[in-house]
């Protein structure tokens, strides 16, 4: 008799095309929001994993085939974030600096305006 486990893992052997269409759309489905270059990027993934599932090649080289494509996919992406997160960096400095801006002329307004409305007083009271 058969485990769970062991019935698994010899259908999963078995169809070994279908571990292939899955490790295909993963990129698909993770980077959808991506750019225009990642979306293409993931559907050729998903269109060759169907097509080597159409050539009949559903060993283990379809699978490192696919596995290598997915890597691909992922690392670009990855570097398209890491381009992303820098300019959001970049953009987030840009406006500490402007704040901080803000901060001094707004302090120095309220100086001259202290200082002003102390001259005003003291030239009235001298009258």
């Amino acid at each position: 008799m058969d485990t769970l486990i062991e019935f698994a893992s010899q259908r999963i052997a078995d169809t070994s095309g279908i571990v292939m269409v899955l490790l295909a759309a993963l990129p698909a489905v993770l980077f959808l929001r991506g750019g225009r270059n990642l979306r293409y990027s993931a559907i050729a993934v998903l269109v060759g994993a169907v097509t080597l599932l159409l050539f009949g090649i559903e060993g283990v080289t379809g699978a490192v085939v696919i596995v290598i494509a997915d890597i691909l996919v992922v690392s670009a992406a990855t570097l398209t974030m890491y381009k992303r997160i820098v300019q959001v960096e970049a953009k987030l400095d840009a406006a500490k600096s402007a704040i901080r801006e803000l901060e001094i002329t707004e302090g120095r307004r309220q100086v001259f305006s202290a200082k002003t409305s102390v001259e005003r007083v003291t030239s009235s009271a001298g009258r």
